[in-house]
């Protein structure tokens, strides 16, 4: 029995004894450092992102009329020709022809010239026309008319319809419009008119102006997109909705940029804008915005995030010539 138990004894302690893993968790001091060095990547990427994003934000165009590298994503956006009538000018009294559309179904009154090219300038004889009564269609036109050319008005000058309601299709946007012929009588030309069809009051994309020409592509993109979400093309939807998302964003940060920053910003009071009719500053970024949410929700519908990321010079490419 004894013989048994030394052995039973001996046996156990012959036995290897179980090792302990060495700690794999870093220490206090390495943990320090290892903080150090992330918040250094971290604090160098940053600034990284805010050189781009002011390099970016005061880029300047050289040839404003030539706006950015064609727009083909996808398809390509034609940028606005400017005013057949540029130039020209005429002594006395004078009739200033316009055309005056608005969407099919709603929307404000577009002064959409360059959807007729016989519109003109010429010479009045006579009196100016009588106003259309009050609670008309035509005084409705005429008012809204009146509102968008105010800076371009002149003491006694009137504005009057001309013609009668006509279908078009806008051959840019391909929305489908309804037009009317309104005409600007003025005692004289302050000076000859521009490329906007205007005296200078009036900026418009024709002439250079990156924020006309922003809003502009937005509207573009945004319709664009919608008809590819109608004909059953996901991918080009999304490419399409995209570009009007990212320049959505970037307009209210260049515009805040070039306000605080810079003495290049020059406020007009007014924009003429290809497809959301004449706009005040403030109206013409508040439209722009509100069209960049829509493009969200169209890019989700075509299979993309709801809120996808986009890249600096993504948004800022409507002022730039890269």
């Amino acid at each position: 029995m004894r013989i048994s138990v030394v052995a039973l004894v001996i046996g156990c302690a012959a036995s290897p004894s179980p090792t302990t893993p060495p700690s794999t968790t870093p220490s206090r001091d390495e943990q320090i450092e290892r903080e150090r060095v992330r918040r250094i990547e971290l604090s160098a990427a940053h600034r990284v992102r805010l050189d781009e994003q002011a390099t970016a934000l005061a880029a300047i165009c050289d040839t404003p009329s030539e706006h950015a590298k064609p727009r083909c994503l996808p398809s390509c956006y034609t940028t606005e020709p400017a005013d057949a009538r540029a130039g020209k000018r005429t002594n006395g009294a004078v009739e200033i022809m316009h055309l005056a559309c608005a969407r099919a179904d709603a929307g404000p009154y577009a002064l959409t010239d360059e959807l007729d090219a016989k519109l003109a300038v010429r010479p009045l004889r006579g009196r100016f026309p009588t106003p259309n009564k009050r609670g008309t269609w035509q005084a409705d036109v005429e008012a809204a008319v009146t509102t968008a050319l105010e800076p371009e008005l002149a003491r006694g000058d009137v504005v009057r319809v001309t013609g009668a309601w006509k279908t078009l299709a806008h051959p840019v946007s391909r929305e489908r419009l309804r037009c009317v012929a309104v005409s600007h009588y003025a005692r004289s030309l302050r000076r000859a008119l521009d490329g906007c069809g205007s005296q200078g009051a009036t900026a418009c994309e024709a002439k250079g102006n990156s924020a006309a020409h922003g809003i502009n592509v937005v509207h573009y993109r945004l319709l664009e997109a919608r008809r590819l979400q109608a004909d059953g093309k996901p991918t080009e939807c999304q490419q399409a909705a995209l570009e009007a998302i990212a320049v959505a964003r970037g307009m209210p940060r260049w515009r805040q940029y070039m306000s605080l920053n810079t003495d290049q910003w020059k406020p007009a009071r007014r924009y003429r804008t290809r497809f959301d009719g004449v706009l005040d500053e403030d109206t013409l970024f508040t439209t722009a915005i509100a069209l960049g949410v829509e493009a969200e929700a169209v890019h989700a519908a075509c299979g993309g995030a709801a809120s996808p990321q986009t890249a600096v010079q993504q948004e800022q490419s409507f002022h730039t010539c890269w």
